[in-house]
């Protein structure tokens, strides 16, 4: 999971600078741009967050603040170490690349297309497929098209020409999301989710699974030709965009994110017989599901946890960062714990070391009995489609149970949410092979375990 981000017309900068911002929760390892300037592609960027890796854009630099067509990425690191940032030139500079998502078999895709297994990022090996078809094409679109003959993954992406030809896809499964504005002669804006454009007040649209936009600014204009990649089929959005990733205000495959995690909490109240005295979420990313929990129980909903917003999301950091970003996420308010029961929601557990210091931190406050809700199943299976989860020995469901995880995170009793419950309240079919195994495509868990682990720890 990343932010990727592109603006053709008046401002390109700027606006670019204010999307990524607002996908900002996609990702905060890096960050960085493209632009054309003097005949090619330039690539800007860092580690961090976007107003660490990236110049203000009162204070950008003269060819970048002029860019007349720019692309932008938030990286959350799934492939190729923790380092590193995108957009990610080709190896000959015709074609730079933002994604997201996982390109799972890159390996054998650059063997095949490049006659080289030597690739150790997937990103680096798809901006090189696509520049090897448009040396055969001459057209970007054409370019994207045949690539995506050979890709199998999750690849929502924007690529730039140094001639400022831009195309923006979704792979043919629609695993990630993807959003756009268009104006004819005006501008175009393209998104990974479609709050960041609506905060911008445009009206957006959902790119469709397998679909693509070819666009070019002629003199000054932009004008966009829609078309679609081969290989489409019934989209599987990915389940873990609406269970976690999503901003509320999203709408992804026409389900508004906050209104499908209401429905998660709504359904997993339904199947949840311990008596409790307040629902309490754990922010943000489990507030929807203890709102639609609370209401469905008939139970005070309360902001018992605080958690600090200037540390990150613990989920998409590093391991390292990671725990260092647990110490100081959150702390509780004891007024709204102390001699109550509580049940207290969260938006999944998948390693559990979050889950543990919640727990800790309110029976310390006073809590008499607490009872840990996942709006989401127990997470079976590694992910290979655009979440860090590559390996099944990290997920603590599969390690050690349902019972065996409640003893190990310290609480009173555990519940997941069900399978059927959670396509129930997302309200469409989506891609459930973290939690069941069905993946869209036939895979091979143990080559890609490997592949996928390797310096991720």
């Amino acid at each position: 999971m990343c932010g990727i981000a592109a603006w053709l017309g008046p401002g390109a900068y700027a606006s670019v600078y204010e999307i990524l911002v607002g996908e900002q929760h996609r990702g905060h390892d890096a960050a960085g741009v493209a632009f054309p300037a003097g005949g090619e592609v330039r690539v800007v960027g860092g580690s961090g967050y976007v107003w660490q890796a990236l110049p203000s854009p009162r204070e950008s630099p003269g060819p970048l603040a002029r860019a007349g067509v720019v692309i932008g990425h938030v990286r959350y690191s799934t492939s190729g170490g923790y380092s590193g940032y995108q957009p990610v030139k080709s190896s000959r500079g015709l074609v730079t690349v933002a994604f997201n998502g996982t390109i799972h078999n890159y390996v054998e895709a650059a063997g095949e297309v490049l006659g080289s297994r030597g690739y150790a990022w997937d990103a680096q090996a798809l901006a090189d497929i696509i520049e090897h078809f448009y040396l055969e094409e001459g057209s970007l679109a054409d370019a994207v098209r045949e690539a995506s003959r050979v890709l199998r993954g999750a690849y929502s992406l924007v690529a730039l020409t140094p001639r400022g030809e831009l195309v923006a896809a979704r792979d043919p499964l629609g695993v990630r999301p993807l959003a756009y504005a268009y104006e004819p002669g005006v501008l175009l804006a393209v998104a990974s989710e479609t709050g960041p454009l609506a905060g911008l007040g445009l009206e957006w649209r959902e790119l469709g699974a397998a679909g693509y936009l070819h666009c070019h600014a002629d003199g000054g204009r932009p004008e966009c030709y829609a078309g679609s990649l081969p290989g489409a089929g019934e989209p599987r959005p990915c389940a873990f965009e609406y269970i976690y990733f999503l901003r509320p205000d999203s709408v992804f495959e026409g389900v508004v994110a906050h209104e499908a995690r209401k429905r998660m909490g709504a359904l997993l109240a339904g199947i949840d017989g311990e008596e409790v005295d307040v629902a309490v979420p754990v922010p943000d990313s489990g507030r929807s599901a203890a709102i639609g929990y609370a209401e469905a129980r008939g139970v005070p909903f309360d902001e018992a946890l605080y958690r600090n917003r200037f540390t990150g999301r613990a989920f998409i950091s590093s391991p390292g960062v990671r725990r260092e970003v647990l110490r100081s996420k959150f702390t509780v308010i004891p007024s709204a714990l102390q001699g109550k029961s509580v049940a207290v929601i969260d938006d999944s557990i998948v390693r559990g070391d979050t889950s543990r210091h919640i727990v800790k931190l309110l029976r310390r406050a006073g809590a008499w009995r607490v009872h840990f809700r996942s709006a989401s199943p127990p997470i079976l299976f590694p992910c290979f489609y655009g979440v860090d989860i590559p390996s099944r020995s990290e997920l603590i469901a599969r390690r050690l149970g349902v019972e065996g995880v409640a003893k190990f995170i310290g609480a009173d009793s555990l519940l997941y949410n069900t399978v059927e419950n959670l396509v129930r309240a997302i309200g469409r079919p989506v891609c459930l092979g973290c939690f069941t195994g069905a993946y869209p495509h036939d895979l091979d868990l143990d080559l890609l375990e490997g592949r996928f682990s390797l310096g991720r720890r």
